[in-house]
């Protein structure tokens, strides 16, 4: 059954605005503009009646509706010719790839925004329109304040899906947000259905200083000048092309300058020292702190260190310099346009961001070491056998895939737990911290810069080209000995040395295979002990040393979920400690020696699902015997009960009886499946004795002994043998007698002429009516009835 066609309605600050789909399961929708929400509602109601009637949605009248500027054009839509533009280029003749296709496609959406508002077409675009167009690719006009929009009545109550309905509001995920955070407070908390005021509604806190988290894309914020000269970019092929086609583009603009942007530059960046990465490392688990270090010491982009499979790691021994080949990317979704036009979308791409990007770089020792721990503890199964194609940072969720934004994520929040920006520090706002893992790179390549480190040796350890030359660009080839890569690891080394001496294994608290790892959590137990053995992980314990169990952890081993072993931690039931974890606020831990103690007491309490397996049922079966006959038992947990004594005793006596009915008898349908009939059959040879009836099963199901049943199947089944009447005549023997067809015998019978008897649930004529009807019509065929 499809779901009721409502409509959409909103207010705008041009008034009403409606839409429909233009048919039932279309994701094409028609749009109108009106004064009046009753028009609104009118038009709608219209709407939907023409959708259920198969017909074309109804066009509004000039009264009540806001005309719309877009009705008022004549001319090439911009639209239209900018997408065969885009085909052409990026489709048929492959001028680039997905991404940057990506990207122009949105900078024509832009363009089409503005071009529509103002109802303007190719041939209108006259030079005032272009530095319009300028303007609002250049100029910011984002409110500085946050105010109730005009028309909207502050004082209003409403809940948080009317709320989604006020113009300029922000989406729904945001305002839970600030519910749960304690930012947008109903009027009556205690009221079943919450409710809130506009005017809290529209208010910094919710919405930002600026407005920048109401719903929508962002087209009042002034772009950078590079941004902004690519859309132009766009806008000035796409005229090209439509004057190629015979569109009358006006041309008054060839002196036309780009207007500057008035966007602030962007802050300069902070470099990260080794000792302040130390620090950030503290705070992250070992597979994040892989991909940092990668990046630090290695100047790898995010998505080549995530592109990096084992087999690309040259290993020399421990205290030996290594080698690692940059050639993949990684760590993310990657669409790519296969040769046949179709897009493939993969989790890694052999392609790089440049030609120039595939490199050889060595490895420092120090850096090495991790590695080879990596690679010890996650991809070396218990044969010792390594997996040479595992991609080398581990998949947190899923085996090679994913995690560059969980490391983005982890990043900054450990950043900000260690207080390290990359910002100046006058340009920052409420302590708000940055720090990503661009940063990383800029470092290192800024600490080869204060090295004194060649200028194209640099450019080619980032992956750049050495140069803009003749001679860079096709004659000068990297070392086939990597010397060049190898001075710069032995000047990384020696920093290493300096500044971190006791190497890049920093300890650390935090786990990896926790529930937010599905992937690794399977495996967790082994991994967390090795990472323990090798200094990489440190268990938590308390002041006597007594290790300390987190809710996951504490959860597995009393077999409840962790949402019940958080409470049972916060109700006391369970002693606990508070414990910090990654910075953020702090969580409660049991001993293990208390959680040991708890478990062995759980042991000798019956829960319903233990008993369930006990007496080898369902769940659920029990559960609703207990309800049924009223029987006592004891919440425990979120999901699970307890069973006294005398309960479990009834349970397993019913449950026991009704196995020994089982052993000794089989319901009905089971006997005439056996005997190859019917259960009406059944009934007729318990009646007979042929099959002894047992007692009913507790499910209501009529029983025979298996004894009585074996012994019926040697029996052959009696069938009854059909009787036949001469006296009566098929259907198909009449045809035969006459030469009648089927319809013509019916329509005989309905006339009376024949009589229609029902035998052995077939129907039949008599056969004294057909030699009647033969003597009258067709004497000829008289033998042929009798």
């Amino acid at each position: 059954m499809s779901r009721k066609l409502t409509g959409s309605k909103k207010q705008t600050d041009g008034g009403w605005t409606a839409s429909l789909p233009i048919r039932r399961g279309a994701t094409k929708r028609r749009t109108y503009t009106f004064t009046t929400e009753e028009a609104v509602d009118r038009w709608i109601a219209a709407g939907i009646a023409a959708i259920e009637s198969d017909t074309d949605l109804p066009t509004p009248g000039a009264e009540g509706r806001v005309a719309n500027k877009r009705t008022q054009k004549t001319g090439t839509d911009f639209r239209a010719m900018a997408d065969r533009w885009h085909a052409e280029r990026y489709e048929e003749l492959r001028r680039g790839k997905h991404d940057r296709a990506t990207s122009t496609l949105g900078h024509i959406k832009r363009i089409a925004a503005f071009m529509n508002e103002r109802g303007l077409v190719l041939e209108t675009m006259v030079r005032d329109e272009v530095k319009a167009l300028q303007a609002t690719l250049t100029r910011s006009n984002t409110d500085i304040t946050v105010r109730v929009p005009d028309g909207v009545d502050p004082t209003q109550l409403v809940t948080m899906a009317e709320a989604l309905e006020l113009p300029k509001m922000a989406s729904k995920s945001t305002l839970k947000r600030r519910k749960a955070e304690g930012k947008l407070v109903p009027v009556d908390p205690s009221s079943a259905v919450h409710r809130f005021l506009v005017s809290d509604l529209y208010n910094e806190d919710i919405l930002g200083p600026g407005g920048e988290l109401r719903r929508g894309p962002r087209t009042n914020g002034s772009l950078s000048q590079d941004v902004a000269k690519d859309v132009m970019w766009a806008f000035e092929e796409i005229c090209k092309y439509a004057l190629d086609h015979g569109v009358d583009v006006p041309q008054d603009r060839s002196s036309l300058a780009m207007h500057i942007t008035d966007k602030a530059p962007s802050a300069e960046r902070q470099p990260v020292s080794l000792t302040r990465c130390a620090d950030i490392a503290s705070r992250l688990h070992v597979v994040h702190q892989l991909a940092l270090w990668v990046m630090r010491i290695l100047g790898l982009r995010i998505s080549e260190a995530y592109g990096i499979r084992v087999y690309d790691v040259l290993d020399q021994g421990p205290g030996q310099y290594g080698a690692v080949a940059v050639k993949t990317q990684g760590g993310k979704k990657f669409t790519q346009i296969a040769p046949d036009g179709t897009k493939v979308t993969s989790d890694d791409k052999d392609e790089l961001k440049t030609k120039n990007s595939k490199r050889a770089l060595v490895v420092p020792p120090a850096l090495m070491d991790f590695i080879r721990l990596v690679v010890a503890v996650f991809h070396t199964d218990a044969d010792g056998v390594i997996r040479q194609d595992a991609r080398l940072i581990p998949g947190l969720n899923r085996r090679d895939a994913g995690g560059q934004a969980a490391f983005r994520t982890a990043l900054a929040d450990a950043a900000e737990a260690a207080r390290v920006d990359c910002t100046p520090e006058e340009e920052v706002i409420d302590e708000v911290f940055s720090c990503t893992p661009h940063d990383m790179r800029r470092t290192i390549l800024s600490d080869l810069d204060r090295l004194k480190v060649k200028g194209t040796h640099t450019r080619r350890f980032a992956g750049h080209l050495a140069g803009t030359a003749v001679l860079h660009r096709s004659y000068l080839l990297d070392d086939p000995k990597l010397r060049p890569a190898r001075k710069i690891a032995v000047l990384i080394q020696k920093e290493l040395t300096t500044n971190l001496p006791v190497g890049l294994v920093i300890p650390t608290t935090v786990r990896c295979t926790t529930g937010n790892q599905k992937f690794l959590a399977l495996d967790g137990p082994r991994i967390d002990a090795e990472l323990a053995e090798r200094g990489s992980l440190v268990l938590t314990t308390d002041e006597g040393g007594e290790p300390l169990l987190g809710t996951v952890e504490a959860a597995d081993l009393w077999d409840v979920t962790p949402k019940t072993a958080r409470l049972w931690m916060a109700e006391g039931r369970v002693p606990s400690v508070p414990c910090g974890g990654r910075g953020k606020g702090q969580e409660r831990r049991v001993r293990l020696c208390d959680a040991m103690a708890l478990r062995q007491r759980l042991s000798t309490q019956i829960t319903l699902v233990r008993l369930a397996d006990e007496v080898q049922t369902t769940y659920h079966t029990v559960y609703q015997f207990v309800r049924a006959k009223g029987l006592e038992l004891e919440a425990w947990g979120e999901r699970d009960f307890i069973v006294p004594p005398a309960t479990a005793a009834l349970l397993r006596e019913h449950y026991a009886h009704q196995a020994e009915l089982h052993r000794r008898a089989v319901p009905y349908s089971k006997a005439a499946k056996e005997l190859g009939t019917t259960v009406a059959a059944v009934e007729h040879l318990v009646e007979d004795g042929t099959l002894d009836k047992d007692e009913r099963a507790y499910d209501g199901r009529r029983m025979v002994t298996r004894e009585s049943l074996a012994g019926a199947t040697q029996q052959p089944v009696r069938r009854p043998t059909p009787t036949v009447r001469d006296d009566l005549m098929t259907w198909a023997e009449v045809s035969a007698a006459t030469g009648l067809a089927s319809a013509d015998i019916d329509a005989l019978v309905a006339d009376g002429m024949l009589v229609r008897v029902q035998h052995q649930r077939r129907r039949h004529v008599t056969r004294v009516s057909v030699l009647r009807y033969l003597a009258e019509h067709d004497p000829s065929r008289l033998a042929l009835a009798v």
